[in-house]
């Protein structure tokens, strides 16, 4: 039902307008391109900067607009994915970088605070800005607002949840973020799902990328973010096999580890909206390796998780989860130490008073 009333909105223009004038105060958006204040909050109930450094939509005049009239400011740009056009205004490596960046840092907002994102983010919906000023780096145009959907508190804060998961390699988290999120069936067996997410972890499956630097200063306005979320997990290092055994085991784990993924999917069930941010990502991973042949979206969005969040609720969970370090029970350093001083005689019962 969910998804019905979605699609067939998108022959309305009254909800097209209603949708692209709630995008625009989302972000801070004015007419002409200009910084208004933004009506979004960071989970800690901090006031978000306007994006209009990094992103534009065309202006809408919602008085003027009907079910069949929609009435827009003209804003041109070039086709996000028009390379010739874009290479011909000058655009680098560096500026399609920052602007796959920019994307995903929309669609983080989008999905965690404004909990309002547009379903449709293909290549005929984004254009690219140019400037005349050299010191300003082209700005992420969003056209095209007849499909949007909104999310749940609950599913907004599951989403950042899975994030940060991925982010940390925290398996538990990930399965705990799914019970927030409303994915997983009351009949699911945790310890299964908690395995495969662990195993995907433990694999190098999932994993985030060091955040590339940028030499030009004119990339840092309107910027910002951490870089304490750039985790590279340590590489393992694998014996030596002859080969045939090699592809014998690997064909195996290959056969096995298919039917563990139905095996635990099948414990998972998907509201009509998170099929609509699947759809978001898959076209905006799209767009996004067309600027930038290394992009994903957990990596090209970790640096703003601290503008989602809010700073102090971000420093907080960060310290909480040093502390955690040393201190959980069963995997924190104290821990580790403890069983291995068991391991050797050590019985720190024998000690206490």
């Amino acid at each position: 039902e969910n998804a019905e009333t979605i699609l067939y909105r998108e022959i309305n223009y009254q909800d097209e307008a209603e949708n692209a004038i709630r995008f625009a105060k989302d972000f801070g958006l004015g007419l002409g391109g200009t910084s208004v204040r933004s009506t979004a909050k960071s989970v800690n109930g901090e006031k978000l900067e306007s994006a209009s450094e990094w992103l534009r939509v065309p202006f809408t005049y919602g008085d003027l607009s009907s079910e069949k009239f929609l009435v827009m400011e003209f804003v041109p740009s070039i086709k996000v994915s028009n390379d010739a056009k874009l290479d011909a205004a000058g655009i680098t490596q560096e500026d399609r970088e920052y602007l796959a960046e920019a994307l995903a840092r929309s669609y983080l907002r989008q999905f965690v605070t404004n909990r309002f994102f547009s379903t449709d983010p293909h290549p005929g919906n984004l254009g690219v800005e140019v400037f005349n000023d050299e010191d300003r780096p082209p700005r992420l145009v969003f056209y095209d607002f007849g499909q949007a959907c909104t999310l749940s508190k609950d599913q907004s804060l599951g989403i950042l949840e899975v994030i940060e998961s991925i982010i940390d390699l925290d398996a538990k988290k990930s399965v705990s973020a799914f019970n927030r999120m409303g994915v997983l069936k009351d009949n699911a067996d945790l310890d299964k799902v908690l395995a495969k997410v662990q195993s995907n972890y433990d694999s190098g499956r999932l994993k985030v990328k060091k955040r590339k630097v940028r030499n030009s200063a004119k990339y840092l306005k309107g910027s910002k973010q951490s870089t304490v979320n750039e985790y590279q997990p340590p590489t393992k290092q694998v014996p030596e096999a002859p080969l045939s055994k090699i592809e014998i085991e690997n064909n195996s784990a290959k056969k096995s580890s298919r039917k563990e993924d139905s095996e635990v999917m099948e414990y998972f069930t998907l509201q009509s909206e998170y099929a609509f941010v699947a759809r978001a990502l898959s076209q905006m991973d799209g767009v996004g390796k067309g600027l930038d042949r290394e992009f994903d979206f957990i990596s090209a969005a970790a640096p703003y998780i601290v503008e989602v969040k809010g700073a102090k609720r971000y420093l907080l969970d960060e310290m909480k989860k040093k502390l955690e370090i040393v201190y959980d029970i069963e995997k924190g350093i104290l821990a580790r130490e403890l069983a291995l001083f068991k391991s050797l005689g050590f019985d720190p019962n024998a000690y206490r008073k």
